[in-house]
């Protein structure tokens, strides 16, 4: 009895155990599969951060190009500003600042020493435009407070604050190198006329009294200084005289000067021809197909020069401005050094 019992019980006890174990082989699998599809999770995960690491990296590089390239294009243009300002003979940059009262003895001085000058070498200053046949006009009286572009400060000097003194001292001597320049460029025994000098206000209270010298920028003149990248101060300087002269005179314009427009005008010799044709001359020759030969060959020149002063060169500073505040100190200082 027992046999037939245990015969049929041991298939059950088989069953049940299989069943138990399916059971829990079932919720290992369960288990396993639940943790497989984490991996596979973690998996895509990692993978969409390994695909952004790498346009991040990208990106890193063609930042790093970038910031080379412009390090590189940045040295070579302060290295090239350097250069055109020239600090050794840069006359602005090698000022050193006076009071205003220190400022306007100086002006007198200068003002006094360009008119002796001037008036040494038989100069004209200011003289009228017009032609006027030596024949006929008699020699005009030359104006004693021409002023090289200070007019209003000859004897007379406003209330300046320092800074504003100082640019005009500047400016005067920017004048007296360009009255330099115009000297030598003609022959000693050689006279000519000085038209006009004219110059930028230096401030509000240099507006009030610049008057007819203060020179306004036409939007036909392109200065250096409209790319915002550098300072200057602008002059125009009129003068009559031959190609020669003119061209003697531009060539002494070495940086920090620039020339940025020139104006060629003949004096108008109008009045000059008729009086040809009316002296002496019967109606026959005024009607013959010969051109009268001129003689004269003096011309204007107007010319706008900027004088370069200083340069807006300093990349590092923006550079730095738009780097992250919590960003690595050594790595910051590891590209501040590539504009250095």
């Amino acid at each position: 009895m027992k046999k037939i019992i245990f015969l049929f019980s041991f298939p059950a006890i088989i069953f049940v155990t299989v069943l138990i174990l399916s059971f829990f082989t079932k919720m290992e699998n369960e288990e396993k599969l639940k943790e497989l599809n984490n991996f596979q999770k973690q998996l895509i995960s990692i993978t969409s951060e390994l695909e952004i690491e790498k346009l991040f990296s990208n990106d890193l590089n063609l930042a790093n190009i970038d910031l080379e390239s412009l390090s590189q294009r940045s040295n070579m243009q302060k290295k090239f500003w350097d250069e055109f300002i020239n600090k050794d003979i840069n006359l602005a940059q090698g000022h050193s600042k006076k009071s205003s009262s220190t400022v306007n003895t100086e002006i007198n001085k200068l003002l006094s020493y360009l008119s002796r000058t001037f008036e040494g070498r038989n100069i004209r200053l200011g003289k009228s435009l017009h032609y006027e046949p030596a024949l006929f006009a008699q020699e005009s009286q030359k104006e004693k407070n021409f002023g090289f572009g200070f007019s209003a400060y000859d004897g007379f000097w406003p209330s300046f604050d320092k800074e504003e003194a100082n640019i005009i001292f500047i400016q005067a001597k920017i004048v007296k190198e360009l009255c330099d320049f115009l000297l030598s460029s003609f022959e000693p025994v050689e006279s000519f006329s000085l038209l006009s000098i004219r110059r930028e206000a230096a401030g509000e209270e240099d507006r009030k009294f610049i008057g007819e010298t203060l020179y306004l920028n036409s939007s036909q003149c392109y200065l250096l200084r409209d790319s915002k990248l550098v300072d200057s101060f602008v002059f125009e300087i009129s003068f009559t005289g031959k190609t020669k002269d003119c061209r003697t005179f531009i060539n002494q314009l070495r940086p920090p000067y620039c020339l940025r427009s020139l104006r060629v005008e003949r004096q108008d010799l109008e009045d000059s021809e008729k009086q040809q044709f009316s002296m002496g001359v019967d109606d026959a020759s005024i009607k013959s197909d010969i051109l009268p030969i001129i003689r004269d060959i003096t011309s204007i020149f107007t010319l706008v020069i900027e004088y370069i002063h200083g340069a807006k060169t300093n990349v590092q500073n923006e550079v730095s401005v738009g780097l992250p505040a919590d960003a690595d100190p050594e790595k910051v200082k590891e590209i501040l050094s590539l504009f250095n």
